[in-house]
């Protein structure tokens, strides 16, 4: 390969193919090419590249190497290495607030799915309260109370405080039962029957309360309508 990228037949050059063809056009060692721009003596900045990708198979794994891991491979100095973990950065980011963007409204078995993994290895009991907007997808989660079983002791004032604050058009809680059957108590039913009462009275519903057990979820809402 040239020693340097102007030696190269110009619609080989990364830079010149992105403006005549467009970056969708280049490989991933040529769009890293752009990013990295220089290489070093005896190898220029394309050859560089494509051992970059050689010795991490690939841009997956070379997204996971830190700042200072990468300044360790030959041609790569700290700003050459902070550039590559921007764009990495960047891109978690858009993906982040695309996924954000695009997520369903939240039910009650996508959140038993995200809270199970959280719970099922405690051995205390957690009151989670999960904020919607009018669209019912999320935006905010919160711990209200972690404590033991029966001894459930929190105030209404703090789900409405933090209602009215997120601005709250619907909210969810969740529960679990440590090492328990998701079965609800006497205790869980009637809270959850005046709860639901007073969400409605205060005009931001209660869509559901989830109670996650060792043995699955029990959903106050889906056992009304079996009812």
């Amino acid at each position: 390969m040239s020693s340097t990228i102007k030696e190269l037949p110009t619609l080989d050059r990364p830079r010149e193919k992105a403006v005549r063809y467009g970056l969708e056009s280049l490989s991933d060692v040529e769009l890293l090419t752009l990013l990295i721009s220089s290489g070093y003596r005896g190898s220029n900045a394309l050859q560089l590249s494509n051992d970059l990708l050689n010795e991490y198979k690939g841009l997956k794994n070379l997204s996971k190497v830190s700042t200072s891991e990468l300044t360790k491979f030959k041609g790569i100095k700290e700003a050459k290495a902070l550039n590559l973990k921007a764009m990495f950065e960047l891109h978690t980011r858009l993906t982040k607030k695309e996924m954000e963007e695009e997520e369903d409204e939240a039910t009650s078995e996508y959140l038993f799915n995200k809270y199970k993994s959280l719970l099922e290895n405690t051995d205390q009991e957690h009151l989670y309260l999960v904020i919607l907007n009018s669209k019912r997808r999320i935006i905010r989660e919160l711990r209200l109370y972690i404590g033991t079983e029966n001894n459930m002791l929190f105030s209404y004032k703090k789900i409405w405080a933090e209602l009215l604050k997120n601005n709250g058009k619907y909210f969810y809680l969740i529960h679990n039962h440590p090492g328990k059957t998701c079965k609800p108590s006497k205790e869980d039913t009637i809270f959850t029957s005046e709860l639901f009462l007073e969400s409605n009275r205060m005009k931001i519903p209660m869509i559901d309360h989830l109670i996650i057990g060792n043995d699955g979820y029990h959903s106050f809402q889906e056992a009304k309508k079996t009812k």
